[in-house]
């Protein structure tokens, strides 16, 4: 994304070396999770955090409690119950006691739910090879470098205290 020529004269704290790649990144992001999506509910009718639900589910030997499933896929704990209703609905998982806590159940996965899984993440494959087919395998890991510099930074800025969305701005007589 391109920012204005004037940019950095209505925006006197700002850099258009941070705000093109910030905005790219986060538009990039976006369409890749609306694509992943949009194929997601293409193919099995589902969204892609029921899916993605499943993929954890799928990825460990014992079965998960809600919350585990929850953490691994930054899902609140409300949200977490409608997408473990909805693999139930499929009938992808099942819930089952938890014999070390009675209050609680424990998440499995049926063979049903293996076998979407084994189709999906392999198309999961088949994407990430399509959206990165113009590039080469050198530019590949070095997006891979840099992206994870941007995470490592977004992770220390995320620790410390939230920078106030505050700052200079000379309005344009355009906006006015």
């Amino acid at each position: 994304m391109k920012v204005d020529a004037d940019f950095t004269k209505e925006y006197p704290d700002g850099d258009t070396t941070a705000a093109e790649p910030f905005a790219t990144l986060i538009r990039a992001g976006q369409a890749l999770s609306a694509e992943v999506d949009r194929a997601m509910l293409a193919t099995f009718g589902v969204a892609q955090s029921v899916l993605n639900s499943l993929a954890v589910i799928d990825g460990e030997a014992t079965a998960l409690t809600p919350s585990e499933v929850g953490e691994r896929t930054f899902t609140s704990s409300g949200t977490m119950t409608g997408t473990l209703d909805a693999l139930e609905y499929e009938g992808w998982v099942r819930r089952v006691p938890n014999p070390d806590d009675r209050r609680s159940v424990l998440i499995e996965i049926t063979d049903e739910g293996k076998a979407v899984a084994d189709r999906f993440l392999p198309g999961i494959r088949a994407l990430e090879k399509a959206v990165l087919a113009d590039l080469t395998a050198t530019e590949r890991a070095t997006l891979l470098k840099l992206l994870a510099k941007v995470l490592g930074s977004a992770a220390a800025v995320a620790a410390a205290d939230p920078i106030p969305l505050e700052g200079r701005r000379n309005r344009p007589k355009r906006l006015r």
